[in-house]
């Protein structure tokens, strides 16, 4: 007999996931600012695929960091974001930005916060949905449109968005670093940890997913003037 788990449960588990996945995200930034070298390896797998050449040097830098036993999709969704992270201006890596001694703290918290939860039930039998802890891609474009001095037209925007929110998981992956190219004109952050849970989870939930990153946006830009 199988017993569903509580929502309390659930939450932890949630929690714990996405703790691990801004750790993830946030050593693959402090590695692109302090190793040029890794940061080149990484960009040089944007659009690839795990078995394809120009990944390789990629194994070194972010086997040790995966989740252990992580099927390929999962293992490619770390792949994806650790590139698109790469492949940001060098200004986006500015020493001004290094991590001080606040930031390591929060990311050796959210570490031992994501072992300290290892113990709860696992959810891995029936895929979890989205994890409301972030700030969805769907709300990024949305703040690209709206935020002062955003040089993203909203019709640009939803056009990305619902190319996008219409993609298979292979073709998220391959439309993804066009969008976020287009994020990069305005001064909108993009919540990485977030969008590495949602793409972790898109062989599962890829219409709830879209559905938040729609909601998010038109909430976001309802406001805006048609342009």
């Amino acid at each position: 007999m199988t017993f569903q788990a509580s929502e309390p449960s659930k939450r932890q588990t949630n929690r714990a996931a996405y703790a691990a996945y801004a750790a993830f995200t946030a050593h693959i930034e402090h590695l692109c600012r302090t190793d040029p070298g890794a940061r080149a390896a990484l960009r040089a797998g944007l659009r690839r695929d795990l078995d394809h050449p120009r990944t390789r040097p990629m194994h070194r830098l972010l086997t040790p960091r995966l989740p252990e036993g992580c099927d390929d999709k999962t293992a490619q969704a770390h792949y994806t974001v650790a590139s698109l992270i790469a492949a940001q201006p060098r200004h986006a890596f500015s020493p001004d930005q290094a991590d001080d001694e606040d930031t390591a703290d929060k990311h050796r918290a959210a570490k031992q916060q994501a072992t300290q939860e290892e113990g709860q039930p696992d959810e891995r039998q029936t895929p979890p949905g989205p994890i409301p802890y972030g700030s969805s891609f769907g709300a990024t474009l949305g703040q690209a449109v709206t935020a002062k001095g955003a040089s993203m037209r909203k019709s640009a925007a939803e056009s990305r968005i619902n190319l996008l929110t219409r993609q298979s998981l292979r073709g998220i992956h391959l439309h993804l670093p066009a969008a976020v190219n287009q994020v990069r004109t305005t001064d909108a952050s993009i919540d990485w940890g977030q969008l590495l849970a949602d793409l972790i989870d898109w062989q599962y939930q890829s219409g709830r997913i879209s559905r938040r990153w729609l909601q998010d946006f038109y909430r976001i830009t309802a406001g805006a003037d048609q342009d």
